[in-house]
């Protein structure tokens, strides 16, 4: 399947915000039992911003941490599922690969079996696993224009396709 590329400018970190939260909410519209969103740019580009707000917007209280030591924040969630009328209960997956010295390093860490499961999962600085990565749903490029921050949102599935559709027109028009 052919990725689906947005561009956006994103003015500052409440912007970043925005654009996190529209994709998590347009997620819990019809949630799939798996997602995976990849986030990379340079320190400072705005990952871990991107991924507290969706989080966030999924429901998750209280302190979320940034993984850079740990690998791996996991969240509970309850997620109001229409289709099933019901809660669908899953877990978000919050991972930094950033101390990944060899993209092996994937295999020996256990992510796989986490990020092949069910659940929301969001890896910051992908890259370090290089072709070890299943397909992600949605790309998340995050990179510094001036004061400004450029954002190249890519859809590689059905699902990501669905997601990036979703998204407000303001935030399409970057």
């Amino acid at each position: 399947m052919p990725s689906v590329a947005l561009t956006l400018r994103l003015a500052d970190e409440h912007d970043t915000e925005t654009l996190a939260s529209a994709l998590a909410l347009a997620w819990m519209q019809h949630p799939e039992p798996r997602l995976l969103i990849t986030l990379d740019g340079d320190l400072g580009a705005g990952k871990t911003t991107f991924a507290r707000a969706f989080l966030r917007a999924l429901g998750v209280q209280g302190r979320i941490k940034s993984p850079s030591f740990s690998l791996l924040e996991e969240y509970k969630l309850d997620i109001p599922d229409l289709q099933l009328k019901g809660t669908l209960q899953t877990s978000a997956y919050h991972i930094d690969l950033y101390r990944f010295s060899d993209p092996h390093e994937w295999d020996d860490s256990g992510l796989r079996d986490v990020v092949g499961g069910a659940g929301v999962s969001m890896i910051e600085w992908p890259q370090r696993a290089q072709g070890l990565l299943p397909l992600a749903d949605l790309s998340v490029h995050l990179e510094p224009d001036g004061e400004q921050r450029r954002c190249t949102v890519r859809a590689w599935t059905e699902q990501g396709q669905r997601l990036a559709r979703a998204l407000p027109e303001g935030l399409k028009s970057g």
